[in-house]
């Protein structure tokens, strides 16, 4: 299954933008690996640390909510480049991504789906991984193809997970930014969401001259995709 760019227009100019991709003092959640255009790509998101109460008591994982970028999302380049920047970015990752069955750390698991039935994420439940330890969470993703008079030489579509301590209480929140339910700048990892990275295969694929050295894509979750998304009931309102 592929996944490909639609002729979706970008403004020409663009902010730079500053991308999450793990340079961070403390590791956080986000995508082990990255992948290949045109290839399947079987992953993990890791797990990199449960919640430090603030009398510095340390709680496992015991939930984990997943949501990519189909509501409203945001696109953006980063990057210089000559030529045309039209065709450069995909409406939509539904579908994208597929769950994993694994109960190394979550006893349930199931995709979260759109009306259309198509799968934006996914939710596990009833697990604990030691708060000092690591924890991979398996999932799979679609070849994305980059069109051949795109500019684009790579797409990293931003995630937001919530790993959650407690039901309805302590968790992190590797998301873009505050939104109207989760308000609190304090809570961890907000402003750090997962990045998962798909490259251009430039010696199949290379980039027409007027490119330059090309640039690359962003896609993040809005605020209004989170808020409705990330929710599981019972753990995380």
């Amino acid at each position: 299954m592929t996944s490909k760019f639609s002729s979706l227009a970008l403004a020409a100019t663009t902010a730079a933008i500053a991308l999450t991709l793990g340079l961070q003092a403390r590791a956080h959640t986000t995508a082990q690996v990255q992948a290949s255009e045109g290839t399947t790509t079987y992953n993990n998101l890791v797990i990199g640390h449960g919640c430090t109460l603030a009398n510095g008591t340390k709680l496992p994982v015991i939930a984990q909510s997943v949501v990519f970028p189909t509501v409203n999302p945001k696109f953006t380049t980063t990057g210089t480049f000559a030529g045309n920047p039209a065709v450069v970015s995909i409406t939509s990752v539904a579908n994208l991504a597929q769950l994993i069955q694994s109960k190394d750390i979550f006893s349930k698991q199931k995709e979260k789906t759109n009306a259309a039935g198509n799968v934006i994420g996914f939710e596990s439940t009833e697990g604990s991984l030691e708060p000092s330890l690591h924890g991979l969470v398996p999932f799979r993703t679609a070849g994305v193809s980059f069109p051949a008079d795109s500019c684009a030489t790579k797409l990293v579509v931003q995630v937001a997970v919530a790993d959650i301590c407690q039901k309805l209480g302590a968790k992190n929140l590797w998301i873009p930014s505050v939104t109207t339910k989760y308000s609190d700048p304090a809570v961890d990892g907000i402003g750090s969401p997962a990045s998962l990275t798909f490259n251009r295969d430039l010696a199949k694929n290379p980039l027409p001259a007027a490119c330059g050295a090309g640039y690359f894509v962003t896609v993040t979750p809005s605020a209004e995709d989170v808020d409705a998304n990330l929710k599981i009931d019972g753990y995380l309102n």
